[in-house]
């Protein structure tokens, strides 16, 4: 096999095993954005350093390639400097494109969808299948920048589509990317046609050793997509591949946090109780002091445990609030306003059980609307539906229902269609405001000491409003009285 072709299909360690000894610059050039793909961008600069130009086009081509390997190793005036050495005039289809590329990756450092825009209106390279394929995953990252998430999954089924089918344009790192992007926006938009397509390019992507963390990542996506869709025995086989394949005791660490939401999506509670222990048990003694995602697994945990084991949540919010690093710039979720509504609405969710209602019900409020620009569905609807149950307006029922509509399988909406049949439910006329309390709870599977730590009451008083609950619902039993609930709702 040629070495190009190792390459192209994403096996990148091999390719510069084949040609470590090579003096061709073309090879040599492609050795240093195989170092970069490998986010080796320091390794990069010492190949550019001892690569010779023999023309202004090479020469060119160095320079705006040295600007990117600035960019990744985050220093941004080093890699102005590189490009500023770049005289203007006519230059090759290749050098443009590295040019331009160079102008988006210091524009995605900068936060600067402007910067990014202008780069990629630069340079056409619609007759170039080679370069024409990374152009269009920019651009998806451009739609990403601008928060523009509906509008980026039809650039990234462009791409995918575009670099699979187009004769030399084939480039396993690229569709692998666009893949794990794809994903991630199916796990929270409701694109039933996007979600079919990412499956199917999923499935059938031969994945290398060198597209482990993409492969991971795609399948930890691909989890939470079917969960959400009520596919949970589909969400449980794509999350524990993921964990077989988890790239660093961390991503183990929140695969075990992701079973443990899944398995309650999928209202096996004591699979996630125990998956919860467990996950707690393990996040407490990691170092997550790391410029990646892993990060948002706490967050997770703690919105599960919140109700289950309010103290372990607070301990993990402290580990959570102790990471200095920040997001590594490379990341989309660096660049948006996502993650600081996760960490919102997380924090309100423990507000909420600690009885903090005014900090919780602020911190929603925030957080609503930047999921709802964003057409984070679900998000949205949880959000929602909290801050109907903290504030018992209506409004905010009938917000998290339109919110939901689209993903009507999940576990989210049976959550919603039960508050909803609640509502109408005569039987909780009967209650009065401070049982009705308790049934709310006792209904999202919050223990008696939880209940009574919540609503600022003692046990004793929790226990005599449940079995005044129950025996309203003419039950006998809390399973039983969740049980009739559902029914009713259905």
């Amino acid at each position: 096999m040629v070495p190009l072709q190792f390459y192209s299909q994403g096996r990148l360690t091999e390719f510069l095993e084949t040609t470590a000894r090579s003096s061709n610059f073309a090879e040599r050039i492609l050795r240093v954005r195989a170092l970069l793909r490998l986010q080796m961008a320091k390794d990069a600069l010492d190949e550019i350093v001892e690569l010779r130009p023999t023309t202004s086009d090479e020469d060119a081509l160095l320079h705006a390639l040295e600007s990117v390997c600035h960019s990744a190793c985050g220093h941004v005036d080093m890699a102005r400097r590189a490009l500023g050495r770049i005289r203007p005039r006519e230059l090759p289809p290749e050098v443009q494109f590295e040019i331009a590329n160079a102008r988006f990756t210091i524009g995605w450092s900068q936060k600067s969808a402007p910067v990014m825009e202008a780069a990629l209106a630069s340079v056409d390279v619609r007759e170039e299948p080679s370069l024409y394929g990374l152009w269009l995953l920019r651009r998806s990252w451009l739609a990403s920048a601008e928060g523009r998430f509906a509008e980026q999954l039809g650039w990234l089924q462009q791409t995918c589509t575009f670099v699979s089918d187009t004769p030399g344009a084939y480039d396993a790192y690229v569709l692998a990317h666009a893949t794990q992007a794809l994903v991630h926006l199916v796990r929270e938009i409701a694109a039933p046609d996007a979600y079919a397509f990412a499956q199917h390019v999923a499935d059938t992507l031969e994945w290398t050793d060198d597209l482990k963390e993409q492969h991971f990542l795609t399948l930890r996506g691909l989890a939470w997509a079917s969960a959400l869709r009520g596919s949970h025995e589909k969400a449980l086989e794509y999350s524990y591949a993921a964990r077989d394949l988890a790239p660093t005791p961390l991503w183990i660490t929140a695969c075990y946090a992701d079973q443990a939401y899944l398995a309650r999506m999928a209202g096996q509670q004591t699979s996630a109780d125990a998956m919860l222990r467990h996950s707690i048990k393990s996040s407490l003694v990691m170092n997550w002091n790391t410029d990646t995602e892993e990060r948002i697994a706490l967050l997770n945990l703690i919105e599960l445990a919140a109700d289950e084991d309010k103290e372990g949540a607070e301990r993990l919010l402290a580990v959570y609030d102790a990471i200095e690093t920040p997001l590594a710039p490379r990341l989309a979720l660096a660049q948006d306003g996502r993650l600081g509504a996760m960490e919102n609405y997380v924090r309100a969710t423990l507000y909420a059980s600690c009885g903090r209602r005014p900090e919780a019900i602020s911190l929603l409020r925030d957080a609503f609307p930047v999921f709802q620009s964003m057409k984070y569905g679900w998000r949205a609807a949880a959000t929602a539906l909290l801050l109907h149950s903290l504030t018992d307006e209506r409004t905010w029922l009938q917000n998290a229902s339109e919110a939901i509509a689209d993903f009507s399988e999940s576990s989210v909406a049976r959550d919603i269609q039960r508050r909803v049949a609640e509502l109408d439910d005569t039987r909780l006329e009967s209650l009065t405001r401070a049982q009705r309390k308790v049934f709310d709870l006792l209904c999202v599977g919050m223990s008696d000491k939880a209940i009574g730590e919540t609503l600022g009451i003692s046990p004793d008083t929790v226990k005599n409003h449940a079995a005044r609950v129950r025996s309203t619902y003419g039950v006998r039993s809390r399973a039983a009285l969740i049980a009739s609930v559902h029914q009713k709702a259905s």
